[in-house]
């Protein structure tokens, strides 16, 4: 098949097979935010549920840390099960960023419930010092990765305006399944900022680091319909600059080099391409950007992305699952 050349400049394929679609499996189970809402009123006293109500963002991840690096695994009863990245060895697990945003909100029997950007909601029940998910085996499907997974147990404490949290489950693959393993995840409650900060944070040329196939780092996936129905698979390296800009109303415009113009809605660390469903014509292809997310802490960014590129005739949908960036 003939690789997409889209809008993050130069693109070098590296992988062209119909080997597996298990490349197209959950690669990530980030745990993000709804996409469109509005900031919450002005809240009462922070006593009992009150103080896990909001908009809460993951924290930037770290991978010295661990901090909301979450690992996918193979299950102990099947150790040497082929690894998740198609391009590691046997038993190998992968390591995901944790990026997104999550609301909080109190139902009128007492329980909460958790709507992610994901298209999923979690129950949860109100324990003396924390939050768990009830009952602790709940399933979604995750429309952003096309993939589902089953959570066992998630547990979320609150200080302030930081959330810890712990998560594990199960997530389902084409080929088995995998463990899903969340041991830091941390969370900052998202609240009104003004343009100078924001704009520090994202307003600048960013650079796609090296990609690493051993990780999946910045490792676009492609998919198509082949002449004989079986899908076609095509992974290639990104590359190439994205320039921000923070307008005054908090919109972040970012611009790729082929001269794409996508626009955000940044609320903290977060931008989420707002709104859905952006469209990019360029000669002889069209892009259509159906999900875009940012986490950026002013030097490093996370992301993942997906969408559709139509070009020759052919449609081909791709996926970014654990996107990096540095300031350049």
């Amino acid at each position: 098949m003939t690789t997409p050349r889209i809008f993050w400049g130069s693109i070098a394929a590296m992988t062209n097979s119909g080997r597996s679609a298990t490349v197209l499996l959950v690669l990530a189970m980030a745990v993000g935010g709804v996409a469109g809402i509005g900031w919450p009123g002005p809240a009462a006293a922070e006593t009992g549920l009150d103080k896990y109500l909001g908009i809460w963002n993951y924290d930037q991840p770290d991978r010295e840390s661990m901090g909301n690096i979450a690992e996918l695994t193979c299950p102990a009863t099947h150790p040497e099960c082929a690894s998740p990245n198609p391009s590691s060895p046997p038993g190998s697990a992968l390591q995901i960023p944790q990026i997104g945003w999550i609301v909080f909100s109190k139902k009128a029997d007492g329980r909460v419930v958790g709507r992610t950007d994901r298209g999923c909601t979690w129950q949860f029940a109100a324990r003396p010092d924390s939050l768990q998910l009830d009952p602790p085996s709940q399933y979604c499907f995750n429309k952003v990765i096309n993939s589902g997974y089953t959570l066992t147990r998630w547990s979320v404490t609150v200080s302030g305006r930081h959330e810890k949290e712990t998560i594990t489950g199960v997530s389902h693959h084409p080929n088995g399944d995998y463990d899903f393993t969340l041991e830091r995840g941390a969370r900052t409650k998202a609240t009104p900022e003004s343009w100078s900060k924001v704009a520090r944070r994202f307003t600048g040329t960013w650079k796609y680091v090296t990609a690493d196939p051993s990780r999946l780092i910045n490792i676009i996936t492609y998919r198509s319909g082949g002449e004989d129905g079986a899908p076609q698979v095509t992974q290639v390296p990104l590359r190439g600059l994205v320039e921000m800009r923070v307008k005054r109303d908090l919109t972040v415009v970012a611009r790729t080099e082929d001269g794409c113009r996508w626009t955000m809605t940044a609320r903290g660390n977060t931008a989420e391409l707002s709104p859905r469903e952006q469209v990019c014509r360029l000669p002889g292809q069209t892009v259509i950007m159906a999900f875009w997310q940012v986490a950026s802490d002013g030097k490093q960014q996370a992301s993942i992305m997906n969408g559709t590129v139509q070009h020759d005739g052919l449609t081909s949908s791709f996926v970014l699952n654990i996107g990096a960036l540095s300031r350049h």
